[in-house]
């Protein structure tokens, strides 16, 4: 069994570089510099539509906090609503906190009910919870199937072990060439990675070791 490798793709024509690369799925997001916002719609009609299964794209009107006004979390219920009424993802990533960095369950209760059948994935504002181990737990209740976290090695492996496979750690911030296989020799089997050298498309070279290392993982 191979490990996933999601490339993080900032523009349509990353996205589609990374596809041509043999990337089995794409988190598509706008916006870098301000840790990712949601796609444009029109990047959908530049990305063809049978790729469309394999995009987990972000759901988050602005950067900066995480913490949503009400009309805000009504924009991102109804950017969800499109993206399953048209088939433009395969997953929906997003994250929502109250002001004191604790999970907002009501609001991703919404949000997950809006999604229906499509998998929720909690990015990395789960990095800022003050208790990741209970907010895993309130992730699991919730029914995020994958979180996306950039803590360091040894606090992802404590989340592996709480998860017990009831939601996948997908270690994600710095992930390369040079250190993905650290994180396939302890198990994960999902890693996340931008696999930039400065600009907005990935680096051949990056793309094309770090999914090579994912096919090739013995670990799993």
């Amino acid at each position: 069994m191979n490990a996933i490798a999601e490339i993080c793709a900032f523009t349509p024509e990353a996205a589609i570089l990374a596809l041509n690369a043999g990337a089995p799925r794409i988190e598509l997001c706008d916006a870098p510099e301000q840790d990712g916002i949601s796609p444009p719609e029109s990047w959908f009609y530049e990305i063809p539509a049978l790729h469309h299964a394999k995009l987990a794209v972000m759901v988050r009107p602005r950067g900066g906090s995480f913490c949503m006004s009400e009309s805000e979390i009504a924009q991102m219920e109804a950017e969800i609503i499109r993206l399953r009424t048209h088939k433009q993802a395969g997953a929906l990533v997003f994250g929502l906190l109250t002001p004191d960095n604790e999970i907002d369950v009501p609001a991703c209760q919404r949000l997950i009910s809006a999604a229906e059948s499509l998998p929720c994935v909690f990015h990395r504002a789960f990095d800022i919870v003050p208790n990741p181990e209970k907010s895993l737990q309130t992730l699991i209740d919730l029914g995020f199937k994958r979180l996306l976290c950039g803590l360091p090695l040894p606090e992802l492996l404590n989340l592996k072990e709480i998860a017990g496979g009831r939601i996948t750690i997908m270690p994600g911030g710095g992930v390369r060439s040079h250190n993905v296989q650290s994180f396939l020799d302890v198990g994960f089997t999902e890693i996340h990675s931008s696999a930039r050298n400065g600009g907005l498309l990935p680096d051949p070279n990056e793309l094309k070791h770090i999914i090579a290392a994912c096919k090739d993982s013995s670990s799993l």
